[in-house]
C-alpha cells in the first residue's frame, strides 16, 4: 500500500471529522418532532394527550355538538396546561368553518405556551381540503405540491388595525370566483367589517387579546365561496347581557330569542333603547336582500342557521362567535369596478 502523505493525511482526518459532523447533523434532525410551534427535540419533558377529532368535523346542526364538545375540551386541557396531540386520522367530512374555529382555539393556547403536535386525515379529499383551506400558514406541517397552490386563505389579525386593503382584496378575489370578474362588493365588505368591528370593539376584555380569523374557500367548478369568520371573546349573549340588555333580559324568552331579534329587528325593536345592535342587523339586511346566502350563527349556547330555520339552544356553548356564509350566482350580482 502506498504510503499517504502529511497533506494527504491531513485531507482525510478534515474529511473524516467533517461526516462525523454530518452524521451527527442527520441524526439530530430525526430526533426532532414536528409541531405547530417549532421543532421539539425528543427527549423533551413535555407530556402530550392524544386527542381524536370527531369524524364528521363541520359545523353544520348535525355535527355542531360534537365538535363544539371537541373545540371546548381542547379549550379546558389548553388553561390547565396540557400540551396535545390532535389525530385528524378518522375524518371522512371536514369544513372549512370547522378549521377555523379549531385553529383560532390553537393559536390563542400557542400564544400562551401550549404546545401542538398531530396528524392529518387518512381520506385524500379530507387531507387536500384541509391542505388548501390556509390552515397551514399558521401551523407547521408539509403541504402536498399539488395543494399548494390555492386561493383559499385566512386572515387573522390581533387588533383593530388590520389593513382594509387586506381584505378588499380577497373579497374583489372571491368576486373573480363568483362572476369571472374582479370587484368590490360592499355588501360582503360590509359583513367582515361589522363582525370585525364586533369582535375588536366589544368581544375581549384586553387589546391584546383580540384575535380573529376570517377564512375563504373558491369552488371554481361551481362559481362559489363560503365564507367564515370566527372570534373567540365572550360571545353575543355575554357582550349584550353584560351590558346593554342588563336591566332588560325578562324581555325576552331564552338567548335564542336574543340573538335572533338582534338580528332581524335590532335591540331596540323589543327595549326601546335607541341602539340597533352592534352591526348584526347589517348583516340581516344583506342576507335578506339575498347579498349572502346560508347564513349560520353560532354564539355562546345558540345556534341559528337563517336558511334552514334552525333556532337551537346548543348543550356545548362555544365561547365566542362563528359566522357563515356563502356567495354564488345565484345572489344578487354585485361587482363594481375596483378604484384605482
Amino acid at each position: 500500500m502506498k504510503k499517504l502523505s502529511p497533506k494527504q493525511k491531513k485531507y482525510l482526518l478534515k474529511r473524516g471529522r467533517r461526516e462525523l459532523r454530518n452524521k451527527k447533523r442527520i441524526r439530530k434532525t430525526r430526533s426532532l418532532r414536528q409541531s405547530t410551534s417549532g421543532l421539539i427535540p425528543q427527549n423533551h419533558s413535555f407530556s402530550f394527550l392524544d386527542l381524536r377529532t370527531p369524524s364528521k368535523f363541520k359545523l353544520e346542526y348535525e355535527y355542531s355538538e360534537d365538535v363544539i364538545g371537541y373545540i371546548n375540551k381542547i379549550k379546558a386541557l389548553g388553561r390547565s396546561g396540557q400540551h396535545m396531540n390532535i389525530i385528524m386520522d378518522d375524518i371522512v367530512e371536514i369544513g372549512e368553518g370547522a378549521i377555523s374555529m379549531l385553529l383560532s382555539v390553537m393559536e390563542e393556547l400557542v400564544r400562551a405556551g401550549i404546545v401542538f403536535t398531530g396528524t392529518k386525515p387518512k381520506d385524500k379529499t379530507c387531507k387536500a381540503i384541509l391542505e388548501k383551506s390556509g390552515f397551514f400558514k399558521f401551523v407547521n406541517g408539509k403541504v402536498d405540491e399539488s395543494n399548494s397552490n390555492s386561493k383559499n386563505t385566512i386572515l387573522n389579525t390581533g387588533d383593530n388595525n388590520t389593513p382594509q386593503s387586506e381584505l378588499a382584496f380577497e373579497i374583489a378575489k372571491s368576486m373573480e370566483t363568483i362572476w369571472e370578474q374582479k370587484g368590490r362588493s360592499p355588501s360582503v365588505y360590509s359583513c367582515v367589517f361589522e363582525m370585525m368591528r364586533n369582535s375588536c370593539d366589544h368581544a375581549f376584555k384586553k387589546d391584546n387579546q383580540i384575535r380573529w380569523h376570517f377564512a375563504l374557500s373558491h369552488s371554481d367548478t361551481d362559481n362559489t365561496v363560503k365564507f367564515s369568520f370566527v372570534d373567540n371573546g365572550k360571545g353575543i349573549i355575554k357582550t349584550f347581557t353584560e351590558g346593554i340588555l342588563k336591566n332588560f333580559v325578562n324581555l325576552f324568552q331564552d338567548n335564542v330569542d336574543i340573538i335572533e331579534t338582534a338580528f332581524k329587528n335590532g335591540i331596540d325593536s323589543r327595549t326601546g333603547l335607541s341602539w340597533r345592535g352592534k352591526g348584526l342587523p347589517t348583516i340581516f339586511d344583506n342576507y335578506s336582500d339575498n347579498h349572502i346566502k346560508n347564513l349560520v350563527v353560532i354564539s355562546n349556547n345558540v345556534y341559528i342557521d337563517f336558511d334552514r330555520s334552525i333556532r337551537y339552544k346548543l348543550k356545548n356553548a362555544f365561547s365566542g362567535t362563528y359566522y357563515y356564509w356563502k356567495v354564488d350566482q345565484t345572489c344578487v350580482k354585485e361587482c363594481f369596478p375596483i378604484k384605482k
